[in-house]
């Protein structure tokens, strides 16, 4: 596993939270997400192990982001093969790597 990716996931797996909320706006428990396809469901399945908000602080491309949510995924995130594409784009998006 690439050390970025390895670091995105420990730091993603360091915090936890009582419950998802997805939907942007005022009063946003999640204003550092980005909105944007994915959103809603990065949150409510992430959210489940922990908080979601480190993936702001990370910048990974498309093949790092993959890497952190298959680790996800292989810890007991529950989302289907599908759910977890739509997560690997989001945060390809929201967070892309720096250039």
């Amino acid at each position: 596993m690439r050390a970025p990716a390895l670091a995105a996931a420990l730091v993603l797996m360091s915090g936890f939270t009582a419950g998802p909320q997805s939907a942007p706006g005022p009063g946003d428990e999640h204003a550092a997400l980005p909105a944007g396809p994915g959103r809603g469901l990065m949150i409510r399945v992430c959210s489940k192990c922990h908080l979601p908000e480190p993936a702001a602080d990370q910048q990974l491309d498309l093949a790092g982001w993959k890497t952190v949510v298959d680790l996800m995924a292989s810890q007991g995130a529950d989302a289907t093969d599908l759910e977890l594409e739509e997560i690997v784009q989001y945060l390809a998006k929201a967070f892309p790597a720096s250039e």
